[in-house]
């Protein structure tokens, strides 16, 4: 008797099992599903986790609209840039991982992609209509743009009048001279809004050149002396900050009247009350570099359906506006991103941040 007992709960839990794993499995395969039914297969999977590096508590308020909306819960686990990719790279031989939608910079969802890893959004209702191109990168299908920032100069408008900020890169060069250390940027190290600053005067002292390439040129790095020797000569009317915090938290103290800083990291820290809601951005006329950053979505997500019902949701025209306000970040379309300033490749940037390290920090 209990021998028949132990059979039939043993061919019980395995066809349990087997509709389970029927479940998942149709779930996963979302090719060919109308809209509707991957908005209703997101409600019964009912949760997804999004893994992003930055202003996690921030987000995690963030997405409350979403989850009253739709009622899917959404988990932000703690995690690093590096460490979500890693994870996600970990994973890819598992039938079901435990990352669902994955926030990637744009310039690194290249190396990302070719591991197999992400699948194709282009069944997202509104596709063509989303972000396609950013931090010159063609995002293809795998990923859209959801996050737009950029780099740009902070000034405090009771310290200089806004017909006197500079504009071109003479403007730059004459204001320095004339206001000594009154200008800050950030240690390349330890903060990337000084990047994109050296950056621009790698391209205006030195002249233009393609820096988005893959393979670095070690020829042109040797014609930046031209670049160092500019900073050097400057030493005593430039401020070279330990960071984009120090920047801004010097620029509030007063003791700087300009800083290259992050649009989106000055609303937030105002956004917080760290520092005064009186300072105010924008972008030169000699540019800037603008980025931003991507959602993708995990091939073996565990909640393939309220992943791209998140992602949908995130990338709306309407979402996009709330980001703006919230986070004080450019809402992107399918135009944004084709006319902007736009960093150097990951290898040209590296050897530009040794370069200058060698070169201007060291010396």
């Amino acid at each position: 008797m209990q021998k028949n007992i132990r059979k039939l709960l043993s061919i019980g839990l395995t066809a349990a099992a087997l509709a389970v794993s029927t479940f998942a499995s149709a779930s996963t395969d979302l090719s060919g599903k109308s809209w509707s039914e991957i908005e209703e297969l997101a409600k019964k999977e009912g949760k997804l986790t999004v893994s992003v590096w930055y202003l996690q508590p921030q987000f995690r308020n963030f997405v409350k609209e979403f989850e009253n909306q739709y009622g899917i819960k959404v988990k932000v686990p703690e995690g690093t840039l590096d460490g979500n990719i890693n994870k996600l790279i970990a994973e890819k031989n598992l039938e079901t991982g435990k990352m669902d939608v994955v926030v990637l910079n744009a310039d690194r969802l290249g190396n990302v992609a070719k591991n197999d890893i992400l699948v194709k959004l282009n069944n997202l209702p509104n596709f063509d209509k989303l972000n396609h191109h950013l931090q010159g990168v063609e995002l293809g299908d795998m990923a859209v743009g959801y996050w737009g920032n950029q780099t740009g100069l902070a000034y405090d408008p009771m310290r200089i009048k806004e017909e006197e900020l500079p504009q071109s890169w003479a403007d730059m060069e004459s204001y320095i001279d004339k206001n000594p250390k009154k200008f800050g940027y950030s240690d390349p190290n330890g903060g990337s809004s000084g990047n994109a600053f050296i950056q621009r005067a790698l391209v205006y002292i030195n002249g233009d050149y393609d820096y988005r390439t893959d393979k670095i040129d070690e020829a042109q790095i040797a014609n930046w002396k031209k670049t160092w020797d500019w900073f050097s000569s400057k030493k005593d009317a430039l401020i070279r900050t330990a960071s984009n915090a120090d920047s801004l938290t010097r620029l509030n103290d007063g003791e700087l009247v300009i800083v290259s800083a992050w649009q989106d990291h000055l609303f937030s820290l105002q956004k917080q009350g760290a520092i005064t809601d009186r300072l105010k951005f924008y972008v030169p006329k000699f540019g800037m570099p603008g980025g931003g950053n991507v959602v993708t979505v995990a091939k073996n997500a565990p909640n393939p359906a309220a992943s791209l019902v998140f992602v949908h949701w995130i990338t709306s025209p309407e979402v996009q506006q709330k980001l703006n306000q919230e986070f004080g970040v450019r809402p992107l379309n399918s135009e944004s991103g084709l006319k902007d300033t736009i960093f150097f490749s990951t290898p040209w940037r590296k050897a530009e941040m040794e370069a200058f390290t060698k070169e201007v920090i060291s010396r």
